[in-house]
């Protein structure tokens, strides 16, 4: 059976695992786009305000780049296995570095060779799509380290060609304050969008964790089933089918045995489809469905149990039903077997678009350390009941008090329904 179940889980807890470097791959594509941008920038220049001298030369240097950003690309889209973090900044700074290098001989190169054409004023526009590739990066660190350099290499340049455009020193001020300004906003976008990335790196990675521990509870809940039917109901059908042949021979014992143990396999069968699925909380909802509950436990053991529902409405059904119900039968076995507690508390309340439980006794209490050991145990009831409740969206918290233990669940109320009782 547990072979034959792994078979069958496995390929759903595979299909969950996170990828966690898909947010980060996304900002490969935006990069080589702006890359692109930048490429056909230059060579557009180039061509519609071409230097009068050394032009080859500078088809030379965007033939270099063109070769550089497509070796690049292919490594940074065709990657199978996980680079480390060292090597992927060192690439990606060489990268950076490569597109403040083209555009600044560029710009140097045609404002020293050609002062009297347009080129090298129009190819220092390409300096203010740098820090956008950088922020593609959703690195801070990384955007800010090309910040500063890109915002030098620009106001050098200027510097460089000021003598042969006359560029007054107040535009290239201004024009060094957009670029700084740009880079910022280029800075904050990676640290929000940073931000983000991890965010939903850790729900996966808790969707993951919360599907693993689900999965466990599915198999030991299976296995806890399987071995109840075979440990109860099981071996009264075996004791009943013994004395089945007696019985057709006419023996009065026989057939009471054999009715005496359809009996019990009977009884032990209905417990079991009452745990999986109680009759009452189908028909009349949760708060009856407790309110039985409460009595039951009241009567097997003895014990004093206030129950609490005043703000539940008796047709309010809600899709936390199953968790709520579920939940309290096993803190309330957990409270019989091990509490030695004399009163139960089960509150139950709805408020401000949630559903919350509360089941507390004057026991010995227990602890978190405990609890841990008894889930490694094999003992998964309140491990179940944790996985369900935060599968649900809920919140989950156990803890010992002076004296006893307390359960607190809360749930969101996701659609309800006021369903008239049959």
């Amino acid at each position: 059976m547990s072979k034959e179940h792994q078979r069958v889980v496995d390929p759903r807890a595979h299909q969950a695992e996170p990828d966690v470097g898909r947010p980060l791959r996304v900002g490969i594509p935006l990069q080589v786009g702006l890359r692109a941008v930048l490429i056909a920038f230059i060579v557009a220049t180039l061509l519609w305000e071409p230097p009068t001298r050394h032009h080859l030369i500078c088809m030379d240097v965007v033939a270099v780049y063109v070769v550089a950003i497509g070796c690049w690309t292919t490594w940074a889209l065709r990657r199978r296995e996980p680079t480390t973090v060292s090597t992927r900044t060192m690439v990606t700074l060489l990268v950076l570095t490569a597109d403040v290098t083209v555009v600044s001989v560029l710009s140097v190169l045609t404002g020293a060779t050609s002062p009297q054409a347009w080129t090298s004023d129009v190819m220092r526009n390409g300096f203010f799509l740098i820090p956008l590739i950088a922020a593609a990066q959703l690195d801070p660190i990384i955007s800010g380290a090309v910040a500063i350099p890109t915002l030098s290499v620009f106001t050098l340049t200027c510097w460089i060609t000021r003598t042969s455009n006359g560029e007054p020193w107040a535009s290239i001020l201004l024009s060094s304050l957009i670029l700084a300004a740009l880079a910022g906003g280029s800075v904050v976008l990676s640290l929000i969008q940073r931000s983000r990335v991890e965010m939903i790196t850790d729900l996966a990675r808790q969707r993951s964790q919360l599907l693993e521990e689900l999965l466990l509870v599915e198999k030991r809940e299976r296995q806890a089933i399987s071995e109840r039917l075979h440990d109860g109901a099981l071996q009264y059908i075996l004791v009943a089918r013994q004395d089945l042949e007696d019985a057709r021979e006419g023996s009065a014992d026989a057939a009471e045995r054999v009715a005496s143990a359809l009996l019990e396999c009977s009884g032990l069968l209905r417990d079991v489809v009452r745990e999986l699925h109680p009759d009452v909380l189908l028909r009349l909802g949760l708060k009856s469905a407790l309110s039985t509950l409460a009595d039951s436990l009241g009567a097997r053991a003895g014990l004093t149990v206030s129950f609490d529902a005043s703000s539940w409405p008796d047709d309010l059904r809600t899709e936390a039903d199953d968790v709520l119900y579920n939940a309290a039968r096993e803190a309330s076995t957990n409270v019989i077997k091990h509490a030695h507690a004399q009163h139960v508390w089960i509150d139950l309340q709805q408020c401000d678009g949630s559903v919350s439980l509360r089941v507390a006794d004057d026991g010995v209490g227990i602890s978190a350390a405990t609890i841990a050991r008894k889930a490694d145990e094999g003992h998964i009831g309140m491990a179940s009941m944790r996985a369900r409740v935060l599968a649900s969206g809920g919140h989950f918290d156990v803890r010992a008090t002076s004296p006893g233990t307390e359960l607190a669940i809360s749930i969101p109320l996701r659609p309800v329904r006021q369903l008239v009782a049959a």
